[in-house]
């Protein structure tokens, strides 16, 4: 008979191997009691890997452990510290954080400023599949799109510092080969140039073995500030600053004294593996040809920053010398685009090249040749070299930012590099508002009460809410009689504190013949709300306040709209669920909420706070996500009556006695059911993820092969 069961359960050979050892040792009644262990177990992970071995029904009595809410997100904690190589903190820095498999602009899971101490805090509540993120302070001088693990419920990392990262960080590693390792420190290309490279020199991930001490004369904090002013990601010099690109702008070094000069590496902005190699010629003699260039000398054979998009380890503040040079040399640059090879540090002398000449490049027309500018921070007494790494012809996709790589230059006597005609870098900081954002990256620039927005789920997903609307009876589970696509733009102040919010709601379906309306509760006093307006009413059943808040709630209550029928352009019974019946298109509503004061960052974490369905415009009948409370105005007489399983006692709500729920919230878009198919009918895995409480396939909903029965999903 255990057998039997078991294989009714699963047919998996591990757990069959259990089975038959329990038989065997079945005198043993400590193993027994083993046995029945790992076959409970062994039931609980069974997985059906095909949709075709879905039975279609929920397995067991219960259909989710006590305690499980049905969130398919998870709150995370953020603790980021930006800091310069010397340790400077970095304040007014705006960081993104972004999905690793959605990181176009837009769809930002959050923005944060870094406060006065250079710490970028946030509680964030993300997918509950992610397992990492990506973090992006898009500033000079720190690395870019940093890859971060979830440990536990929060990553803590410092980006920046003396270690150039640290904390939950993913560092790719580069693989060492011990091929082209020989003594030679001459190759060659094509051309009629000598590479002079040993890489012996470096380490296996092209970072200099020869380092000079990290400069403390300059102040690397002010330095990268300029340059932010001047050169920010992302902004176009051409648009920016067309002079910089001005014929008359020197763009390599002029030797006027016998002088010692060095290189010291500030930025990579780059998805390439970049090499950077450096030649001279008699001034005023600029070579005519990259072939009358005699030899490049490599300085950096992957100027790739640590931690960054790329794979390197360069650290900002990473110091070299290049040599000795006497008066009346020139020294250029050239940028040899994705020609490290890690697998055995070789560069690709063959790959395209951008030289600080302009007149070798490889753009015909002559106004986007230049790949570099020169810049004069007086202040720090330093050179300033910045590329630009992507052909500049329209349609090759450079953003013409020209800070791909960057890096100064110094000499010893300090003056011995002329200035002539250099232009300098943009040292003050516009701030039109007075609210320590600079107008870079303040989305409102003019108001010192704002300085940008964050959105949920992002600025281009918007997240999905679906109900059943027959409680307290069961329905019969499609989980489409209310669909609601909806959205929150969060309005922040300098202090990442919010000043208002708004809610934008646009219902998808209806598969129902009730009238439903639709709230959503904050976690807030009424009275904290100064207003709300944009909602929809027009049935007579909802009351309000004197701030637009739902009357006689002691918490805030907003309600968008009481009838979904008002906002859909026809409302001929069922609606959007039933398949070749045609798409209805609805109004989408937009609430605007001001807040007395500024509330605290974490409330957008809160979203999508505690929405409810108002069943049938019935008021008191309220049906809200599991374990969400309901408003005082719920009929509470309701709750554990026909097949709703609450219990105020236990902090249990809107669950079934099998714990089945009545509403889901989806981060994200959701397909879903047709009429009269029941979720689990539709999802492979979503029976198999509510059993584990979650923790297996936390991504029951995408669209991946076998996840879901596509026939059974309703396209537009």
């Amino acid at each position: 008979m255990c057998e039997i069961m078991l294989t009714k359960v699963c047919t998996n050979s591990y757990q069959m191997n259990w089975y038959k050892k329990c038989t065997q040792h079945s005198m043993k009644m400590t193993f027994l009691k083993l046995c029945v262990v790992m076959l409970a177990l062994s039931a609980l992970s069974c997985q059906k890997n095909q949709l075709t071995e879905s039975s279609g029904e929920l397995p067991g009595d219960k259909v989710s452990p006590e305690g499980f809410n049905y969130s398919t997100t998870k709150k995370v904690a953020l603790n980021i510290r930006l800091l310069t190589r010397t340790d400077q903190p970095l304040k007014n820095v705006l960081v993104s954080v972004y999905d690793p498999l959605s990181m176009e602009p837009g769809e930002e899971l959050t923005k944060v400023l870094s406060d006065a101490d250079g710490y970028v805090k946030a509680t964030l509540n993300l997918p509950a599949y992610l397992e990492s993120i990506v973090i992006d302070p898009a500033y000079i001088g720190l690395a870019r799109k940093v890859n971060a693990y979830i440990a536990g419920s929060s990553v803590t990392a410092v980006i920046g510092g003396a270690n150039g990262i640290s904390g939950n960080i993913m560092i790719q590693k580069g693989t060492r080969s011990t091929m082209n390792l020989k003594s030679s420190r001459f190759n060659t290309s094509s051309q009629n140039t000598a590479y002079i490279y040993d890489p012996a020199s470096f380490d296996e991930l092209g970072r200099p073995l020869d380092r000079e001490p990290v400069d403390q004369r300059v102040d690397m904090a002010a330095l990268i500030q300029h340059l932010g002013n001047t050169i920010p990601e992302g902004s176009s010099v051409p648009d920016r600053h067309p002079e910089f690109l001005n014929t008359e702008a020197p763009t390599n070094l002029t030797i006027t004294r016998t002088s010692d000069v060095w290189i010291t590496f500030v930025h990579e902005g780059a998805e390439f593996l970049n090499s950077l190699g450096y030649y001279t010629y008699p001034t005023g003699q600029k070579p005519t040809s990259a072939d009358q260039i005699d030899t490049i000398r490599m300085i950096l054979p992957n100027a790739s920053m640590k931690g960054s998009q790329g794979l390197g380890n360069l650290l900002m503040g990473d110091k070299v010398k290049i040599g000795r040079f006497k008066p009346g040399t020139s020294v250029g640059f050239v940028l040899i685009q994705n020609a490290y090879q890690t697998t055995d540090k070789s560069v690709n002398y063959n790959a395209t090249k951008f030289y600080t000449d302009e007149h070798l490049n490889p753009e015909t027309n002559n106004s986007l040749k230049r790949h570099n500018v020169l810049l004069n921070d007086a202040s720090q007494r330093v050179f300033l070299v910045a590329f630009e790494d992507i052909n500049r012809t329209p349609g090759a996709h450079s953003d013409q930012d020209f800070n791909d790589l960057v890096f100064y230059a110094q000499s010893n006597p300090v003056d011995a590099i002329s200035p002539t005609g250099i232009p300098f870098v943009d040292e003050k900081v516009v701030d039109t508002d007075g609210d320590g954002v600079p107008d870079l990256y303040d989305e409102y620039p003019e108001d010192p009460k704002l300085a940008y927005n964050r959105y949920y789920p992002s600025k281009s997903v918007w997240g999905t809410l679906t109900f059943e609307d027959m409680w307290p009876a069961e329905g019969d589970y499609d989980l489409n009689d209310l669909v609601i696509s909806y959205q929150y733009k969060f309005a922040m102040n300098a202090n990442n504190n919010v000043v208002h919010l708004n809610g934008s709601y646009k219902p998808l379906a209806a598969g129902a013949s009730f009238s439903n309306g639709f709230g959503v509760q904050l976690p807030l006093t009424a009275g904290t709300v100064k207003s709300v307006s944009g909602q929809r009413l027009s049935n007579n059943y909802i009351r309000l306040s004197g701030n637009g808040t739902e009357a006689n709630q002691s918490t805030a209550v907003i309600i968008p709209f009481d009838s979904h029928k008002e906002l859909f352009a026809s409302n001929p019974g069922f609606i959007n669920t039933v398949q070749n019946s045609g798409l209805v298109n609805s109004t989408t509503v937009d609430i605007s909420i001001t807040f007395h004061s500024p509330l605290q960052e974490d409330f957008t974490a809160r979203a999508p706070f505690n929405p409810f369905l108002i069943s049938n415009q019935t008021r008191g009948r309220e049906v809200h996500l599991v374990n969400h409370l309901p408003t005082d105005l719920a009929d509470k007489s309701l709750l554990s009556t026909q097949f709703d399983n609450s219990n105020e006692q236990k902090s249990r709500y809107y669950l079934t006695k099998e714990n089945k729920p009545f509403a889901l919230d989806i981060f994200g878009s959701f397909d879903y059911p047709v009429e009269k198919k029941a979720i689990y009918d539709v999802y492979a895995y979503f029976s198999q993820w509510a059993l584990s409480g979650g923790v297996r396939y936390a991504d029951w909903y995408a669209d991946k092969p076998g996840y879901r029965n596509k026939a059974f999903i309703f396209f537009k």
